[in-house]
């Protein structure tokens, strides 16, 4: 029986598509279909309005004194000037300053002026600021001192501070007991809190950023008086101890006995001292002084143990030839080892 022939010329399905292709023109359809979507977002953001940036006002300031730099509660008191420089009355911003890490502070003179179209705004400050003191180089130790401001009312999406670092400055007459300013700069920073304060427009789990003015002065301490005040203690101790490797006699017992005598002298000077330099127990940590301390303390406590073996020793008479030379070699090795270490560590610590 003959086949009827097929109503669809070349084998084509009623869709007019050639059943064998129909994946391949499938593919060329979705890949056409993907660039003209690609095409149209990439018009829509660029026809896109940008978004509006957050206003912002110029501010600066100049310290005109600090003082009370106190390590026991680690804080340290300024005065100084703020200013703000705004494109309307409304953003003023020396209206709404909030002093981050400041324990009290007090505001005064304050004055607003409209220059052209821009409104000039100043107020003098006082108080007293929580600092994180670094004290293990003491006392050539260098202390970075911030003072932070934020704005109180508005977040980092509705207002923002400039740095007016070309006008901010200090007074170079200040005179800060022991220390001297080696660098002051100021500087604005987005800082991040991780809460919304329950603020209904920000979405639960985001954070609040807050711009922020940090006003920044490093101080290096200059007091080459109190490190010699409160060394010297402990190099008197270091010198009686290595004094005491050279007190020898043939009546042995004897000698022994005053070389533990001028060493318990050596080591109660040393813990006395160690004692009194510790800045009446307020130090946080190991400082320089404290280290110089130690070393004598372990250096003190070496030639105590070299006595001692001396004295075990002294009863066999096959170790008597050897123990002047033990004394002697341990006298000089360990002499050098602990003022190589005092040079290594007083020259890192002052440059």
């Amino acid at each position: 029986m003959a086949k009827p022939d097929c109503p669809y010329p070349d084998h084509r399905s009623p869709a007019g598509i050639r059943t064998g292709k129909s994946g391949s023109w499938m593919r060329r359809k979705s890949i056409t279909l993907l660039v003209y979507t690609m095409m149209v977002m990439a018009t829509l953001e660029v026809l896109a309005p940008p978004a509006t940036a957050a206003p912002t006002c110029r501010i600066g300031a100049y310290i005109t004194d600090i003082y009370g730099l106190d390590v026991s509660p680690r804080t340290i008191n300024a005065d100084f000037w703020l200013w703000s420089v705004c494109p309307s009355a409304d953003l003023d911003a020396t209206r709404r300053l909030e002093f981050i890490n400041a324990t009290q502070v007090s505001q005064s003179d304050r004055s607003v002026e409209r220059v052209g179209s821009q409104y000039w705004s100043q107020v003098k400050v006082s108080g007293t600021f929580r600092q994180k003191f670094d004290l293990s180089e003491y006392p050539f130790d260098r202390q970075d001192v911030q003072i932070q401001v934020e704005d109180s009312e508005l977040n980092a999406s509705q207002f923002t501070y400039v740095a007016d670092t070309a006008n901010s400055g200090y007074d170079h007459g200040i005179s800060l007991g022991g220390f001297k300013i080696r660098d002051f700069g100021v500087q604005v920073v987005t800082h991040t809190y991780q809460t919304s304060f329950g603020d209904p427009r920000i979405t639960h789990g985001q954070n609040s950023q807050y711009s922020q003015f940090v006003i920044d002065f490093k101080l290096d301490r200059d007091d080459v008086a109190g490190f010699i005040r409160e060394a010297w203690p402990a190099y008197v101790a270091f010198l009686i101890s290595f004094i005491s490797y050279w007190i020898w006699s043939k009546e042995l017992l004897s000698v022994m006995g005053a070389r533990y005598g001028v060493l318990g002298a050596s080591l109660f000077s040393v813990v006395v001292s160690m004692r009194s330099s510790a800045l009446s127990g307020i130090l946080f940590g190991v400082t320089l002084i404290d280290q110089i301390h130690l070393a004598t303390l372990l250096y003190t406590l070496v030639a105590v143990g070299c006595t001692t073996y001396i004295v075990w020793s002294w009863a066999d008479p096959k170790k008597s030839p050897s123990v002047r030379r033990t004394n002697r070699f341990v006298a000089l090795s360990t002499t050098i080892v602990y003022l190589i270490a005092n040079a290594v560590t007083i020259g890192f610590a002052i440059r």
